[in-house]
């Protein structure tokens, strides 16, 4: 696999959601907030697993990270020795490139800490042992099984709404028992986001791609499952979202690096509301202004987008170092 990832961005995803939960608490299923600015909070994780999941359910892909490696095992030695058996057709031995194989590593980076030399399991689909004639544990032998890939794409730890949020309380009541012993279901209480549009901050690093072997093809895909992810999801905290905007700004340079890039979009409220009244896309304007001024930075070699939204697609077709992606085969 040849690398052709050699130049170094930033991404600004823009996404909306509205009376959802886009990303809750894992220990109080409240969603992430700053008291402070009033502002939603959107993890890195949530976003990785977003892509992922798109990744291996609707594109195919190989998943390292994923529930299906060894019928769900987490531990890496029982992952690792399921990758092994069952998709390991060139039969390598170097733990590391078998890791390289799996797009996510590639993208997002991957460890093993097994050590130098390494037998692992052979396992069947299921993560069952294989036995020999004699009933005894099928072995295979692997190198470099103690690696770490640092992965070249990489997301804000936590990513702030553009709008400011009042969250609301929510209550349901459920049909089916908590307990065993009770006689009727129980009344649930959370908060939900009436509406935010999100900005996710993202960095490609060259380097990193490099050493993971990611290709355009990789980020392509992954921009793809960025954007699908988002539309597709029927859960119900997170079904009503929309992607509205994708933007890579690529640097002339390695080495170059704008100041503030998640500041550069900015939103307006328009007819005398105020942020945390917004509803719906109609009640701002995004502003542009000064993403566009990058036109004239020679830092900047180019910024690729897309959108569905034609008022944005307009302003940004008329700029020289403004290209669109083509995601879909027929645009």
């Amino acid at each position: 696999m040849s690398t052709t990832v050699y130049q170094k961005s930033e991404i600004l995803f823009l996404y909306e959601s509205t009376y959802s939960i886009p990303n809750g608490d894992p220990f109080t299923g409240e969603q992430r907030y700053d008291e402070e600015t009033k502002k939603i909070l959107v993890s890195d994780v949530r976003i990785k697993r977003f892509i992922r999941n798109h990744l291996e359910e609707i594109g195919g892909e190989d998943i390292y990270v994923s529930d299906k490696t060894g019928a769900g095992k987490t531990d890496a030695k029982s992952v690792l020795s399921w990758i092994a058996t069952n998709r390991n057709t060139n039969n390598k031995t170097d733990i590391g490139e078998i890791l390289k194989e799996q797009i996510d590593v590639r993208l997002f980076g991957g460890i093993s800490t097994l050590g130098d030399k390494v037998e692992l399991d052979k396992v069947d689909k299921e993560g069952k042992l294989l036995k020999d004639e004699n009933k005894k544990n099928i072995k295979q032998k692997f190198t470099n099984g103690h690696i770490q890939f640092t992965g070249p794409v990489q997301f804000a730890l936590l990513n702030p709404s553009l709008n400011e949020v009042n969250l609301r309380m929510h209550q349901n009541t459920t049909h089916f028992t908590s307990k065993a012993d009770n006689t009727q279901g129980s009344i649930g209480t959370t908060t939900i986001v009436p509406y935010g549009i999100l900005q996710i901050h993202g960095w490609i690093n060259p380097r990193s791609a490099e050493k993971t072997e990611m290709t355009d093809s990789d980020k392509e895909k992954m921009f793809k499952a960025l954007w699908e992810s988002i539309n597709d999801i029927n859960t119900r905290t997170k079904s009503n979202q929309n992607s509205t905007v994708l933007i890579e700004i690529v640097y002339a340079e390695q080495h170059f690096k704008i100041y503030g890039a998640d500041r550069l979009i900015k939103i307006t409220p328009k007819n005398g509301k105020s942020s945390e009244q917004i509803r719906s896309m109609e009640d701002y304007d995004l502003d542009f202004s000064e993403l566009t001024k990058l036109q004239e930075n020679s830092k900047v070699a180019e910024i690729r987008y897309y959108t569905d939204i034609n008022d944005v697609e307009d302003k940004f077709s008329k700029l020289d170092k403004f290209k669109a992606m083509h995601f879909y085969k027929n645009q």
